[in-house]
């Protein structure tokens, strides 16, 4: 069975019970190279207490005039019915299905559609795979990377799945985005789960791992339950066949889920904002570094290095992520009084303040937890609750769903700005750890996939809380998740393991949602040089992307007065000359890059709102870079700036414009 538009044909088969071919019409590359693993759909459902995946049985398929209908009557032996339409629009295939149950089981879970046996072109190690992990990925030969050769991405890794590998995230948290794109240089192919009901959703990349089997996978899953005689719309889900790269992709998702978006909800003084003074130093692991009483000078610190917005954590009882969610001041750092004198005099000073609490987790060790924790926890479905270690405390995790602990999570919040006098609210983990789907009968949630909504019900229910207090109250976050960033201003995307780490993704689907980048020196790297490596990678690539400064100004910042110290001041003094010509700046990615960016290399293009153009680089390296461009309107001299030495050698070749930079050298330049 045959479905074909202007730039795709795709081929159903019966008898594998998916896609068989997916050609492009414009290259006449074949993206399905092997058999499907599996069926295009899956379903879970709880038998007999266990969760139990079932296959579709025969189809029967129609072809109509550029559609697909196909309709499955049972799922293993179940009565289950499922009516899948697959549309063709141009490079766009949309697959829409509905499900009713007429058996005896609970459906939990559908994976779908698992479209699969992939590589493009004629070789696979040159294709990369853009993966929605926190603020984005980019993984090169994603075959062997998420598969024999696969990286150590934490808790998000590819793990040895049966006789595959497989790397299985959820939406909306740990993946900040249901969508992926997978290009070479000339094919590329986006899948996509449009649901603006915003269920958590598991986004699914498999591969074979075999470099004599090459083949990736993609498929979602989504979590809500399906009782006997209910009836179920799936949901919409998009693929695209093009011939572009990752860009064309995020363009794609960013038409569907942009109405559904607030880009414009943020208080105007918060535009000017370009660093924050990251204290995370007054009690963690029972060590005392700072006490209340000291707030003042922390403040004044900061300040001298002209940053006025102090964010501070590890204040509440037993400190940095222990006894959470016991949020009020530690007695042992001073009286809650003492610490509201200290924010006071932040605000006196014409600085503010945004204080730290955790919107995810409950130490067993709380005297609480037995009588209310329990009570909060998120639960599988065989009703064990979900744990999580930080250090030396263990914890469950909340269920935001739940009108407990979402209700006592706000409370806690407004307490925080109304009490202590604190300008904004961070909320630790809420758009960074994974959400889950949450079987628990007596929580008030009427479905088990509802984590995400419950909570976009926090985020606008506090916003709105703390504007009736103070009308410039904000909320930040830790990572990025795109239905979280209507209701909040920063979201830090923090670094750690080398992941294929590409902010890029997040900024170019969303350059409305302020990023917070960590470039203190990353303490945990004991190897010298890979420490000065990653921090000025790790500072360049804040800058170039126009995100806010995590700077550890009493701390790191202080504790490495020789180059790091120095070169910090000198990169925040840069940074803030850029804030002005950002305010109305369209973020570009790479779009005048003439071929491939060296690397350890920065390169961002901004297009002004007056016309004029602008480019941010930096070289990370020990050895000069040419960077190779070609401007639009590419008229005139270049007017360029940079943070230290002689300025970067420029000439015209070709009608492109070469750059050199000097090692640890950033530049700004207008057209």
């Amino acid at each position: 069975m045959k479905l074909e538009t202007s730039a795709f044909c795709a081929r159903f088969s019966t008898e594998t019970n998916n896609f068989a071919s997916l050609v492009n019409l414009a290259t006449g590359d074949e993206y399905i190279k092997r058999p499907a693993r599996t069926t295009l759909v899956e379903l879970y459902a709880l038998v007999n207490g266990e969760k139990t995946k079932l296959l579709p049985g025969a189809p029967h398929v129609t072809e109509g005039e550029g559609t697909l209908s196909i309709t499955y009557e049972t799922f293993g032996d179940k009565p289950i019915r499922m009516d899948l339409l697959c549309t063709g629009r141009e490079e766009q295939l949309s697959i829409t299905a509905t499900l009713e149950n007429h058996s005896d089981v609970d459906v939990v879970e559908i994976l779908m559609p698992y479209i699969g046996g992939m590589y493009l072109g004629d070789d696979y190690a040159d294709d990369n795979l853009i993966y929605p992990h926190h603020a984005g990925e980019k993984t090169k030969n994603p075959v062997l990377g998420y598969g024999k050769n696969k990286k150590d991405f934490w808790r998000a890794s590819s793990v040895a799945f049966e006789d595959i590998y497989r790397r299985e995230i959820n939406y909306c948290g740990l993946a900040s985005m249901s969508w992926m794109y997978y290009y070479d240089a000339e094919n590329g192919f986006y899948i996509g789960s449009h649901d603006p009901r915003f269920p958590v959703t598991g986004v699914l990349a498999d591969t074979s791992g075999d470099p004599q089997n090459p083949w990736m996978a993609f498929a979602f899953r989504k979590h809500h339950r399906i009782r006997p005689g209910q009836k179920y719309d799936v949901g919409e889900y998009v693929l695209a066949i093009t011939t572009k790269d990752w860009h064309e992709g995020a363009k794609i998702y960013r038409a569907y889920i942009a109405p559904h978006l607030d880009f414009d909800h943020n208080p105007p003084f918060l535009e000017d904002e370009y660093a924050l003074n990251q204290c995370y130093n007054f009690k963690r692991v029972g060590n005392i570094e700072h006490r209340f009483r000291d707030i003042p000078a922390m403040y004044d610190e900061g300040a001298a290095w002209g940053v006025r917005h102090m964010f501070i954590a590890s204040w509440n009882r037993t400190g940095f992520d222990s006894y959470y969610p016991e949020y009020y001041p530690d007695m042992e750092l001073g009286s809650a009084m003492e610490f509201r004198r200290g924010l006071e005099y932040v605000r006196q000073q014409g600085g503010f303040s945004t204080l730290y609490i955790n919107a995810r987790i409950f130490d067993v060790e709380s005297d609480f937890h037995k009588t209310v924790g329990e009570a909060m926890a998120i639960r599988n479905e065989k009703g064990e609750p979900y744990r999580e270690t930080y250090g030396p405390a263990h914890f469950t995790v909340n269920c935001p769903s739940d009108k407990l602990w979402r209700e006592y999570l706000l409370d806690t919040a407004e307490f925080c700005v109304k009490a202590y006098g604190c300008d904004g609210i961070y909320l630790d983990q809420l758009a960074s750890a994974e959400p889950f789907a949450c079987y628990c009968e007596e929580h008030s949630h009427e479905n088990i996939g509802e984590f995400n909504n419950g909570y976009r019900y926090v985020l606008k229910e506090l916003l709105k809380r703390l504007r009736d207090y103070n009308p410039n109250a904000y909320i930040m976050t830790e990572n990025c998740g795109d239905i979280y960033g209507s209701y909040t201003w920063g979201n830090l995307t923090w670094n750690g393991a080398e992941y294929d780490e590409h902010y890029n993704v997040f900024k170019y689907t969303f350059p409305e949602f302020v990023q917070v980048n960590m470039v203190n020196p990353r303490g945990w790297e004991q190897d010298e040089e890979k420490q000065k490596k990653w921090f000025y990678r790790d500072m360049h690539r804040a800058i170039a992307l126009g995100s806010v400064l995590w700077m550890g100004i009493t701390t790191r910042l202080q504790q490495n007065a020789g180059e790091y110290h120095e070169y910090s001041r000198k990169a925040l003094e840069f940074r803030r000359e850029l804030q002005p010509l950002l305010h109305s700046a369209r973020f570009l990615d790479d779009a005048w890059l003439d071929g491939q960016l060296p690397e350890h290399c920065q390169l961002t293009c901004w297009q002004r709102e007056e016309g004029r153009q602008m480019v941010l680089a930096a070289n990370d390296s020990d050895e000069p870079v040419t960077l190779r461009l070609a401007l639009p309107n590419m008229d005139g001299t270049p007017q360029i700036a940079c943070v230290e030495g002689p300025l970067p050698k420029t000439q015209l070749c070709e009608n492109r414009l070469l750059v050199t930079l000097l090692p640890g050298q950033m530049m700004r330049l207008t057209l």
